[in-house]
């Protein structure tokens, strides 16, 4: 080991009390000289350490000088790049992190206070000089989220070209925009026969007794055919319609109440429907970096019915496989999907149900009965027998299931591109008998557990979040008026559809928010209370929910009940949005290529006694 050379013990004088710093340079050099002496003279001698070397004489590492630059060049490059980083990084620590916080919200501020004015949105983050042109900035989207939305280049890229170059914001433009378009389509107005105590186009400040006004269904279907996509102006309407910047407060008495309305001329959803709209801004989204397939479902028909499958593995694999075989014998157009499904088995289901209610009710009186006699030795008898009779009904309704169910549609995966091809098609090509294509896009957002990068689903769009920011999940003060329990949402799902598509009537078990960014819909809608008339396929069918019967050809011998039915009708236009309450019942027709999207935030009981007593 090294030995340190000890300390010298030379005894330094002062002069009249005088600091040693005061000493001559001949004083110091003799005291030097002295402590030299002592150590040769008494002092232990030191062994000193000898260098390692190489034969040669150098030391290892100069034995090659090309390495000993190699070396050198490698720590020194080493030390610019983490250098570097810290500069391109804010820096390193907790300090540094909490100023890049800061930094970020004032840009957000700033970004916002620009864009209330109608200025462009650009951030110029280079006010830090060399190092932060070297950093470059980075376009923020508008009412982004930290969490959740989209945050690759190419989305900021394009969002980027739109906001500053092609539509910078400006409410006054993008209202406008929707107007125009609204005027283009015409007006749909009240007929003659549907009158209502209040003007749906300046509501009271509260839901009037009996709001909304239904009429009989019948009636309204004949005015208008649910098959003919070809819009009829004079309709059942019976929605109030309120004006987002006039009567935002109205619509919030509504809402309170959990009754349906629309909301007209918002700037947020108007400015996304004035985007969509705009000439190739969904084929750059949908067609350049995110060119994916997305879920897809087709009908050989214009009725779609959501649906469950419930086959086994095995039934699947045979029904694919029927499909694949058929297109190798040449039959391009094989599919999996029977439209509306069997009407003779949806018949048969209703038939089987009520057999299965009776059985249950005799089966509860029984037993009720036997309880309170329990020596009446007929009575257990009794119970016996219709448990019995509801164990039967059971099984054959599974067995009639199980035999008879066909899927009403199936689901493929395609690109926009794709789906664009079969959609975008003239009226010769359409038609209700015609195939229909429905196209479909999920943003995930905080749909379940770490869902936020998208794993919800194959394929998803988070960019969704970032595209109608009236749809996210904020929470205090901030959060949109759709959202009622932001927490409580399930993403945002967005349907594309080709005209004459039709979305079979039923309920969900969730609020709903609907907005049209392109295209027009009609929605007739109906009171919870109609869940008797509705004759809804039972709680277990894959299409439960829904109504069996086929609105644009009923059978009334079947479903008697049917006609005692009363709805209401209303067309959505670019940039509305709809507020549909928990168990409202909605059948959907496009009466164009349209785009749908909507969201769920929590549910509410009001309406559980209605959908109780029809069996859910």
């Amino acid at each position: 080991m090294h030995q340190r050379r000890p300390n010298s013990s030379v005894i330094v004088a002062t002069r009249n009390g005088s600091d040693s710093d005061s000493k001559s340079l001949e004083e110091r050099r003799a005291e030097r000289r002295l402590a030299a002496k002592q150590r040769r003279d008494g002092g232990k001698k030191l062994k000193r350490v000898k260098r390692r070397t190489i034969k040669g004489g150098k030391l290892w590492w100069r034995k090659n000088p090309q390495l000993e630059i190699a070396c050198f060049a490698f720590g020194l490059f080493a030390l610019i790049g983490v250098t570097m980083f810290k500069l391109l990084h804010g820096g390193g620590g907790s300090g540094a992190g909490r100023r890049r916080d800061v930094f970020k919200a004032f840009e957000k501020k700033l970004q916002e206070d620009r864009a209330a004015k109608g200025q462009p949105h650009e951030i110029n983050t280079d006010s830090g000089g060399f190092f932060s042109r070297l950093r470059g900035s980075k376009y923020m989207i508008p009412e982004s989220l930290k969490r959740i939305g989209n945050k690759d280049a190419w989305y900021a890229a394009l969002r980027q070209e739109y906001d500053i170059a092609i539509l910078p914001k400006n409410d006054e433009r993008s209202i406008k925009f929707v107007q125009e378009t609204r005027e283009r389509n015409g007006a749909y107005t009240q007929i003659a026969a549907a009158q209502t105590p209040y003007d749906i186009h300046n509501c009271p400040e509260y839901p009037p007794e009996g709001y909304p006004i239904q009429w009989p269904i019948l009636e309204v279907t004949k005015n208008w055919p649910t098959d003919d996509a070809t819009p009829r102006h004079e309709i059942y309407q019976g929605l109030c319609v309120f004006d987002y910047r006039t009567e935002l407060h109205k619509a919030d008495n509504y809402r309170k109440a959990e009754l349906p309305f629309v909301v007209r001329d918002d700037p947020a959803s108007a400015r996304t429907a004035e985007r969509w709209m705009h000439p190739g801004y969904l084929d750059k989204l949908l067609m350049g970096k995110e060119d994916i397939q997305r879920r897809t479902e087709y009908s050989p028909n214009n009725h779609f019915m959501y649906w469950v499958d419930k086959r086994s593995r095995s039934e699947r694999q045979r029904a694919a496989k029927k499909v694949k075989d058929a297109k190798l014998h040449g039959n391009d157009d094989a599919h999996g999907g029977f439209g509306r499904g069997d009407q003779e088995e949806f018949i048969n289901a209703m038939h089987l149900l009520d057999n299965l209610h009776e059985a249950r009710d005799r089966f509860d009186k029984a037993k009720a009965y036997a309880q309170k006699h329990q020596d009446d030795d007929e009575a257990q008898q009794e119970v016996q027998k219709w448990d019995k009779s509801l164990r039967d009904a059971k099984k054959a309704r599974q067995d009639e299931e199980s035999k008879n169910w066909k899927p009403p549609t199936e689901n493929l995966r395609m690109t926009y591109l794709e789906w664009l091809e079969h959609a975008n098609v003239t009226d010769d090509k359409l038609g209700p008998d015609n195939p229909h294509w429905y196209f479909r896009l999920i943003g995930c957002g905080d749909m379940g557990d770490h869902t936020a990068d998208g794993s919800c689903d194959k394929g998803s769009s988070e960019w969704l979040f970032d595209e109608l920011t009236f749809f996210q999940p904020r929470l205090g003060e901030r959060h949109p008026f759709y959202m009622i329990e932001p927490q409580q949402q399930k993403g945002i799902h967005c349907r594309f559809g080709m005209k004459g598509v039709i979305a079979e009537n039923h309920f969900d078990l969730s609020r709903n928010a609907i907005a049209l960014l392109g295209g027009q819909r009609r929605y007739i809608l109906a009171h919870p209370n109609q869940c008797n008339n509705m004759n809804l396929l039972p709680r277990g069918h894959p299409s439960a929910r829904h109504s069996a019967v086929d609105w644009a050809n009923p059978d009334l011998d079947n479903f008697p009940t049917f006609p005692k039915a009363h709805v209401n009708e209303i067309v959505m236009q670019p940039g509305d949005v709809l507020y549909l309450p928990t168990n409202w019942f909605h059948y959907i027709v496009s009466l164009e290529l349209n785009f749908q999207c909507n969201t769920r935030s929590g549910g509410e009981r009001l309406y559980r006694k209605e959908v109780n007593d029809c069996g859910f």
